[in-house]
């Protein structure tokens, strides 16, 4: 049982390129122009007297791929003796605005993507060795805040479809398909003397105010990270970490456009921006358990495979169709929106064709105990409701389910979404269906009893 003082360390810095690159995020070629908020990774180590560790890493990007986080855990490892590297772990904030990793068509004065990869994991691998080698006595704090972010992005009406982004004025419109969740779960560190020194910061929301804009920028949580700052003084380090919110997004499609203006831009990300630093700071003043120096800390990186979902031949003829129609005309223009939609499709009839019998998707997963407080990531952009699941039957006081950690495996829908369809709910979109979600909450649930059995 690990029952000692923890070590605790923090580091922060721009993970944003000096030249221009590809942003990553819809299906158009865009180029950034500037740099409105720089992209951000932050790196939380820690360690318990008996040696068991994790270094928790959270980055403004879009997604990130599990090939890259294995170069990763290779090259901190190689840099801290002693440190295994299945306890690294990295999840991303959702941001449509950061540099991509995928190799797009080189253009003049722009980063290629795999340029850009090599200087991530450079730049990433030094600020995991330095809040690793920054590691000092220290304590924590769970609590629980509030700040309505999120809102559930997906529409249902009476024919028994749904639409991502419906319009909600329709005469046949039935409700919104999800839940929302307005609670902001909350890890303090605080030093020896008491001092706050950072929090991890979970929300069921992802950050993409800014989506169609061709800057860099860490969407709302740079606002929210500086309000922080004003608050609590220039050291306090903010790890950003996107809850399950595969069907979230900042926009309540009840008022959207009506008593409540469509939250996009920059002007949007602030508003949001101080909502969420308000309610980090009423969690803190209101809603803080008691700080704990000898907090049980157990750590578990587990791999499961989950099965696949499989496209039948009525939906493969369906993307073979859309195929044929965007290119009647000719190849459009790779830059283009049409051209990011093929493009698309013909990487999904590819992968789906591959699939052999009974096929599965390996889902790498960190599961963490730290007091009362549990951990549970996934490489999914996850249907809240799978998150809730996790929350409501873990034996944890409180439970994180941190989505689009270690991998990027597509959105986790309902059985209710897929049947209703639609952007996010369509084989287009997924490589694991419902059966497969079941057996993640079953699977993170199991993990995360077996921490808190162990004492």
């Amino acid at each position: 049982m690990s029952n000692t003082t923890l070590s605790i360390g923090w580091a922060q810095e721009s993970i944003t390129p000096a030249q221009p690159v590809h942003l990553h995020g819809m299906f158009d070629e865009r180029i950034s122009t500037h740099v409105e908020d720089p992209c951000m990774a932050t790196a939380l180590a820690l360690e318990s007297g008996d040696g068991e560790q994790a270094i928790w890493i959270s980055c403004d990007l879009l997604n990130i791929t599990l090939d890259a986080v294995r170069d990763l855990r290779q090259s901190v490892a190689s840099r801290i003796p002693g440190f295994d590297g299945e306890k690294l772990l990295l999840g991303c904030t959702h941001t449509h605005n950061a540099p991509n990793f995928s190799r797009m068509p080189e253009r003049p004065g722009v980063m290629p993507g795999p340029a850009y990869r090599e200087f991530f994991l450079e730049r990433v691998t030094g600020i995991a060795v330095s809040a690793w080698t920054s590691r000092k006595s220290g304590r924590i704090a769970p609590a629980l805040g509030h700040a309505v972010i999120g809102w559930c992005r997906r529409v249902a009406f009476a024919n028994g479809s749904g639409e991502m982004y419906g319009d909600s004025r329709r005469n046949d419109f039935v409700g919104v398909e999800g839940p929302m969740d307005p609670g902001i779960e909350l890890l303090f560190t605080h030093s020896v003397d008491g001092r706050p020194s950072g929090a991890v910061v979970s929300i069921a929301c992802t950050a993409q105010t800014c989506m169609c804009e061709n800057f860099l920028t860490a969407d709302f949580w740079g606002p929210a990270r500086r309000c922080l700052r004003d608050h609590f003084g220039d050291h306090f380090t903010v790890l950003a970490v996107a809850g399950a919110a595969g069907d979230q997004c900042p926009d309540d499609l009840i008022r959207w456009g009506r008593s409540e203006p469509k939250l996009r831009g920059r002007a949007a990300a602030e508003t949001l921006g101080r909502r969420l630093g308000r309610g980090v700071i009423e969690g803190y003043e209101t809603g803080r358990r008691d700080s704990v120096a000898n907090s049980v800390f157990k750590h578990k990186h587990a791999v499961f495979d989950l099965p696949a979902y499989v496209m039948s031949d009525e939906q493969r003829a369906q993307y073979e169709a859309e195929i044929a129609a965007l290119t009647a005309h000719g190849e459009p223009d790779f830059s283009s929106w049409n051209g990011g939609e093929v493009r698309r499709r013909r990487a999904i009839l590819k992968r789906y064709a591959a699939l052999g019998p009974d096929p599965v998707r390996q889902a790498d997963c960190n599961f963490l105990r730290l007091g009362d407080f549990a951990v549970a990531t996934n490489p999914f952009e996850l249907y809240l409701e799978y998150g809730q699941r996790i929350k409501g039957r873990s034996p944890a006081t409180q439970t994180i389910s941190a989505q689009l950690t270690n991998d990027s495996l597509g959105y986790l829908p309902t059985r209710e979404a897929l049947a209703h369809g639609h952007y996010s709910a369509m084989p287009a979109d997924i490589q694991i269906g419902p059966e497969g979600a079941g057996q993640l909450v079953e699977r993170s649930l199991a993990e995360i009893r077996a921490l808190f059995d162990a004492g």
